[in-house]
């Protein structure tokens, strides 16, 4: 019988032939399936691993139409091809070559005198595999089931973990998806065609037709074929082969799940889902208090804020929508910059439970970079936590296709209206779709990431305590701009403007804000964090939501990247002078710059490096200021020496005085990072004011700094721990050669004192903040207060002690810092609240003296910045 050489028929399971058999079939696929592309993270693994050991594919698909269109792909990216393919179905060529060659085959071998022995798949695999090559291996092969079940030698896997055990080299075993699309699979649906479906020729092109998303082909970790064979405690390859079997095919179904979402249930079923639910019906039966006809109108009114909380998705929506978005990103912003290993990491955490998406807000870009970046990264965009303030035509529309859902601010009084929304949100749970909100509850307006509210976190604990889901995995993301969008309104909103409303002329009219650059946008995603796990850890019973929110924040604040206008934007507010020349924000920048990088805070890439680059980020940020009238330039004559004998011109930068609130925005966004030697800096200035300047007494004046705006700041681990980070600070300025500490007194060295006003520098206007509104609270009249008018009078106070001198900031004429004060005097009892946290608000004096006090506190406390 004729030797089969490798390359030729594959007899046992149909392995791919010769190229010339199938060539003109192949320029056909290769001309027509063109749009298929590999994501970042599989080029990133096949190039990662295509030099540490013998490559297998294992392939979900088995028609030769996928294998080509595969393997025109890996050509097309410079990688390994398979050499030889096993388990894949023939096409109507194939099969005529194959019965044709084995006639010869058998021809020959009757007239032949020697009698060759045909070559197995396992022989030829085994050959491709020593030699370093890679082969691919269909693993699902419908049309091929029975052969491989019935006849044990055929089953692909087994013969691949028979060639390991002979080889020393690892094998490899690449799970390979390819999705013909990216459609959620429907329930319900009529004549489906699967995005990930075993498809030949014609179905392929019909589903591929039939869709806007394109086609990909995803590759995740491979599975160390070694390592997983010694790890398993029997020998017996049959039990090998049905345990390495279904761990590829719990990867298939994981990656697939990731990718494409859990099976999209259509709005009516969803609906029967949500308003049938006990939970719903008992809220009603209770409400209604047996009253058929209040029953009914109770039941049209779930109907009703059904129809207006859910969302109603659809990918054709999400790819115009990511079209549409991707065109207005490459035009607003320089480019987004987040690390693609973190979307590894949410893939992974996907595949165990659903995410939460829990971003800090800045802007309304938000949402949308979220779910442009998941779109883009080959992950199901999550469902959308959005005020129905958004609802508004046309984005509500394109909103709630795109999977928001839409929530009204309050529930007060709207007992049927809360139960539905929680059932909601509990359904999408079940469902296993991941969600995304904010913790703050809103966009903050002045930079700093906000106290959280734990309303829809307490839900969503609620959900997985009742088993909607075994545990569900949180993601911290921070989500920093160069500029944003809304910094002029917040600006005017922390003056005392009241929130312009979103509506349909709001948004045409916002369409100018389009035709300018805001730089770059910065996305860090921190690693997820399990509930299950942190309910085991922590223990905090009722506590927990609570808890849940502060441990949630203070990540998001971990990961806030450091960016060149935040960095720039804390030097040139560093004192109240309207004019700084260049070399004084240069030596500004580079004490800021110096702690942050001692602190080991993210930075932007543009401020990775030294020298040149930084210098070009700052001049970039400069630039950006000067464009929009916020900084000029002023050139003053500087008379010339003696000895040099000619004048000079310095350059000097002028700030506009109404324009450093509303850039103190980008300050904020990294003014965590530098708490530590601001407070640190502030104590030493008041301990040396008194002559004291011994360890105890400076550590006592941090930790009452540093209490003093508990309620304005979230604080770091390293504040959280004992000491507050009064020690870290210390051992900071001693390793500057700033200070020297001598049986426990503190001595400022030479050159000190810039270094040490620069940094009290940083929390001024706090302390100014603090002095207006205690100041305020201490004329307060007896009785209650609308808590929003004490705000109002408290600005007015302040403008008036800015124009007398009394406070030099502008930006302490803010409305936020007001805030944080107003929260301090309600926790020590100087304020009273009624209905705290709601609009209503009202406060009431309880002790005038101690208010005078706390005022005058903070007035010993604040650093004099000429001192």
């Amino acid at each position: 019988m004729q030797t089969i050489e490798k390359g030729s028929t594959s007899y046992i399971s149909g392995g791919i032939l010769r190229k010339s058999i199938g060539a003109f079939y192949e320029r056909i696929v290769g001309s027509i399936f063109t749009k298929f592309v590999f994501d970042d993270e599989t080029l990133e693994t096949l190039r990662e691993y295509s030099s540490k050991g013998r490559i297998v594919y294992a392939s979900l698909q088995s028609s030769t139409t996928s294998l080509i269109i595969f393997t025109n792909l890996l050509r097309k990216e410079g990688l390994p091809v398979p050499e030889f393919a096993v388990g894949f179905s023939p096409y109507f060529t194939q099969r005529i070559g194959s019965f044709i060659i084995r006639g010869v085959s058998r021809l020959v071998a009757v007239f032949s005198p020697e009698r060759d022995r045909r070559v197995t798949d396992e022989e030829l695999a085994a050959d491709v595999i020593s030699k370093g090559g890679c082969i691919c291996l269909s693993f699902l092969s419908a049309s091929l089931f029975m052969r491989r079940y019935v006849d044990i030698k055929t089953d692909n896997l087994q013969q691949l973990i028979e060639i390991q055990k002979k080889t020393k080299e690892p094998i490899y075993v690449f799970p390979q998806l390819l999705f013909w699309n990216r459609n959620p699979e429907r329930s319900g649906a009529i004549a489906k065609l699967e995005p990930t479906g075993d498809m030949g020729f014609f179905a392929g092109l019909i589903t591929t037709l039939k869709s806007l998303t394109p086609g990909f082909i995803r590759i995740p970790k491979p599975i160390n074929l070694k390592e997983e064979i010694a790890k398993l405690s029997t020998r017996d390859v049959a039990r090998v082969t049905s345990s390495i079997r279904s761990r590829i095919l719990e990867i298939y179904n994981n990656e697939k799940r990731s990718v494409l979402g859990p099976i999209i249930k259509n709005r009516g079923e969803m609906m029967e889902k949500v308003l049938y639910h006990k939970n719903v019906l008992n809220e009603i039966k209770k409400l209604s208090s047996g009253r058929r006809g209040h029953e009914k109108k109770l039941r049209r009114s779930a109907f009703k804020y059904y129809n207006e909380i859910a969302s109603d998705f659809s990918i054709v929506y999400i790819k115009v929508f990511d079209s549409i978005l991707s065109t207005v990103f490459r035009k607003i912003f320089d480019g987004i910059q987040y690390n693609s290993d973190d979307f590894r990491k949410l893939r992974e955490a996907s595949q165990k439970a659903p995410l939460i998406i829990v971003p800090a807000h800045k802007s309304h870009m938000d949402y949308l970079i979220v779910s442009t970046l998941f779109y883009q990264n080959m992950l199901m965009p999550p469902h959308v936590h959005a005020g129905v303030n958004l609802s508004f035509f046309p984005m509500g529309l394109i909103f709630r296709k795109s999977g928001a859902y839409f929530v009204r601010r309050s529930f007060k009084g709207l007992d049927l209206y809360t139960m539905v929304f929680k059932q909601y949100l509990k359904t999408l749970i079940s469902e296993g779709y991941s969600i995304e909100f904010f913790i703050e509850g809103g966009r903050t307006r002045t930079g700093r990431v906000l106290s959280p509210k734990i309303g829809v976190l307490k839900y969503l604990i609620d959900a997985q305590l009742e088993g909607y889901s075994r545990d569900l995995n949180f993601v911290p993301v921070s989500i920093n701009y160069d500029r944003v969008l809304e910094e002029g309104s917040y600006d005017k909103e922390l003056k005392g403007k009241e929130k312009n409303r979103e509506t349909t002329g709001a948004f045409f009219k916002s369409r100018k804000l389009l035709k300018r650059n805001y730089g770059k946008v910065y996305v860090s995603f921190d690693d997820p964090i399990s509930l299950a796990d942190f309910k085991k850890k922590e223990r905090k019973g009722d506590e927990l939501p609570a808890a849940f929110a502060e441990h949630i924040t203070k990540r998001i604040n971990e990961i806030v990247v450091v960016t060149p206008f935040a960095m720039t934007t804390a030097a040139i507010l560093l004192s109240s002078s309207r004019g700084f020349s260049r070399k004084i924000l240069d030596a500004r920048l580079s004490m800021i710059y110096g702690y942050l990088k001692y602190c080991g805070a993210p930075m932007a890439e543009s401020l990775a490096g030294n020298g040149a680059e930084l210098k070009g980020a700052v001049d970039y940020v400069i630039k950006s200021f000067r464009d929009d009238g916020i900084l000029k330039s002023l050139d003053v004559e500087i008379e010339a020496s003696a000895r040099e004998g000619r004048a000079e011109a310095e350059d000097v930068i002028v700030i506009d005085e109404e324009q450093r609130g509303r850039i103190s925005f980008y300050r904020n966004t990294m003014i965590h990072y530098l708490l530590p030697p601001a407070f640190f800096s502030s104590a030493i200035l008041k301990a040396e004011r008194e002559g004291r300047m011994d360890i105890e007494s400076v550590s006592s004046i941090y930790s009452e700094i540093r209490e003093l705006f508990a309620k304005e700041f979230i604080y770091s681990g390293v504040m959280d721990a004992a000491g507050g980070g009064f020690k870290e600070a210390l051992n900071y300025f001693q390793s500057k050669g700033l200070l020297t500490v001598s049986r426990k007194k503190i001595k400022l060295n030479d050159g000190a004192s810039p270094e040490i006003k620069g940094f009290a520098g940083i929390i001024r206007d706090s302390f100014e903040s603090y002095y207006a509104a205690a100041d305020t609270v201490s004329a307060l009249k007896r009785g209650k207060t609308a808590r929003k008018d004490v705000v109002i009078e408290t600005r007015k106070n302040a403008l008036k002690m800015y124009h007398l001198g009394r406070i030099k900031l502008a930006e302490s004429l803010l409305t936020s810092g007001y805030e944080g004060c107003l929260n301090r005097l309600a926790d020590i009892g100087i304020l009273k609240e009624t209905a705290p946290g709601r609009k209503n608000t009202e406060v009431s004096l309880t002790n005038r003296k101690r208010a005078v006090e706390f005022r005058d506190r903070v007035a010993e406390l604040m650093p004099d910045e000429h001192q």
